[in-house]
């Protein structure tokens, strides 16, 4: 059997035997129903507060000259607009009988409005008020002799230009892109816990239970070690992608894709590059110090510093980069194979990287990785046999 042979069908039973039960087929799908259950049930929301409020107006056949001014005015404010035509008494029955929100009537230029009970809606009321006014404006123009509609064009054009001498620096800050980016890496620190615990887990099941024996005596430490990273990265891969596209999807749903600065798309790519490479980083390290230990209740005492090393970055980015996405902390910091799949994608997302970073920091994880697979196979190989206490990290250097 060639070398890979052994590692494929180790992939493959951890693949098997681990991922594809049944609570974790379950779990994923209960978490893809909440995001788009979720999504479904904020665009319904969304919808019902961005409906604009309706005003059912009448206007009497004198103020009837008043009706393009306050279709144009209701537009202004974002009103929805019924309007009809009524005289004064049926219109005043329709506003006790609550089928009239207004009724307008006598001189345009000075009309009455008559509302049901209290004070008038503010938006109708504006609406009426700048309908008014626009009427006024233009009969005084037309009496003068001047073209009303020139006059509101050159109105309408009546802004000041603006000019900018310096383009605005990078950095600042934006809630979107500071959104989707969060989203994005509470999934990668999401996936790498998971996938770094079922590795952790794994080795000190069969070292448990005495299954590495048999296992060793057919296949070597490294290959068995290969074949377990390999598996459980398949699935936490399948995991980021799914629910990266679900919660692409939910901002489709949701209807907000358009108002996000981010390529929503692009990030999710990013996500599963930075996932890939940080699964590598931590993966390695979790299965190898895992064979540090015989037993499940020990296994805590070497993966607590492994997810310090996850969280502390995830924190330091949420805290840093928002405030400062171009200071020279973070730009060390997201150069370092730990904190470089959390820093590069937030980074990215405000547009604070210059052209050189992240194929540099690609490149830095890409070297830093061969050391971990040597420091990993080491210390798995010394390890996975021993039984009894903790072994210590020096002592499996050594050997």
């Amino acid at each position: 059997m060639t070398t890979r042979g052994p590692v494929v069908l180790v992939a493959r039973r951890e693949l098997r035997t681990r991922m594809m039960t049944k609570a974790n087929i379950v779990s994923m799908v209960v978490m893809l129903v909440v995001i788009l259950v979720g999504a479904a049930v904020g665009r319904y929301f969304l919808e019902r507060e961005g409906e604009p409020p309706t005003s059912r107006v009448a206007v009497s056949a004198g103020a009837g000259a008043l009706a393009p001014q306050l279709r144009s005015s209701a537009d202004a404010a974002g009103l929805d607009l019924e309007l009809s035509t009524l005289e004064e008494d049926a219109a005043r029955q329709a506003l006790a009988d609550e089928r009239l929100d207004g009724f307008v009537g006598g001189d345009p230029a000075s009309p009455q409005l008559v509302v049901p009970e209290g004070e008038p809606d503010g938006a109708l009321l504006e609406t009426v008020t700048g309908a008014v006014r626009s009427y006024v404006v233009a009969e005084r123009i037309g009496d003068l002799g001047g073209d009303p509609a020139a006059f509101e064009r050159a109105l309408a054009s009546a802004v000041p230009q603006v000019e900018t001498l310096q383009e605005a620096s990078g950095g600042g800050f934006d809630g979107a892109a500071f959104g989707v980016a969060t989203v994005m890496i509470s999934v990668l620190l999401f996936a790498l816990i998971g996938s770094g615990t079922m590795i952790a887990m794994g080795v000190v099941e069969e070292k448990t239970s005495r299954v590495v024996e048999i296992l060793l005596s057919t296949i070597r430490p490294t290959q068995l070690l290969a074949g377990k990273v390999l598996g459980i990265g398949l699935y936490g891969l399948l995991q980021v992608v799914v629910l990266g596209a679900a919660l692409v999807l939910a901002t489709r749903i949701l209807g907000v894709a358009s108002d996000i600065s981010v390529d929503v798309g692009a990030a999710l790519m990013w996500l599963v590059i930075w996932f890939l490479l940080g699964y590598l980083v931590f993966a390695l390290l979790f299965g190898g110090f895992a064979a540090l230990v015989s037993r499940q209740e020990d296994i805590s005492s070497v993966t607590t510093p492994l997810m310090f090393l996850l969280f502390a970055p995830f924190y330091l980015t949420m805290f840093l980069v928002p405030n400062d996405p171009d200071g020279t902390a973070v730009k060390v910091l997201s150069q370092v194979p730990f904190f470089a799949p959390f820093m590069m994608p937030v980074r990215d997302a405000f547009g604070a990287l210059a052209p050189w970073e992240m194929p540099l920091a690609i490149a830095i994880c890409a070297v830093t990785i061969p050391v971990l697979v040597w420091l990993a196979a080491r210390v798995y190989q010394r390890g996975v046999l021993h039984t009894g206490g903790r072994m210590r990290l020096a002592e499996a250097l050594r050997g």
